[in-house]
């Protein structure tokens, strides 16, 4: 399926991995240090995490690729990334396009005033 500006949805993806800990929590700047360029957490209501749904990155320098959401719905790359991006949630047929570009000063998906209680809320299909 297609949304209305040519994004092609991407499937369910089957067999994903645990996503280790810490769902909604700050992925990229809280305990430890992951190494992580970009990480969320992505639901499909409220508090059921997502499993299986793809977060599409698209960088400065046009490079774009898929970032699985693992069983507890945490998502998170180390790729080497050119700010501003705009990302892309989807989950067959649900996709949901963010509104702003994510720059690098943002701290991760689930810190920075974003997504979390307070800010945007929590990032969800659909």
């Amino acid at each position: 399926m297609t949304d209305a500006v040519g994004f092609a949805c991407r499937n369910k993806v089957a067999s994903v991995g645990s996503g280790h800990h810490n769902p909604g929590q700050d992925c990229q700047g809280s305990c430890h240090n992951h190494g992580f360029t970009l990480a969320g957490t992505i639901y499909a209501s409220t508090t059921t995490p997502l499993s299986g749904a793809s977060i599409t990155v698209t960088d400065a320098g046009g490079k774009s690729f898929d970032i699985v959401s693992q069983a507890n719905g945490n998502f998170y790359t180390s790729q080497t990334i050119r700010f501003p991006v705009t990302v892309t949630a989807s989950d067959c047929p649900s996709v949901a396009p963010m509104v702003a570009q994510v720059t690098a000063t943002m701290d991760g998906c689930n810190q920075g005033g974003c997504h979390v209680t307070g800010g945007q809320g929590r990032i969800h299909l659909p």
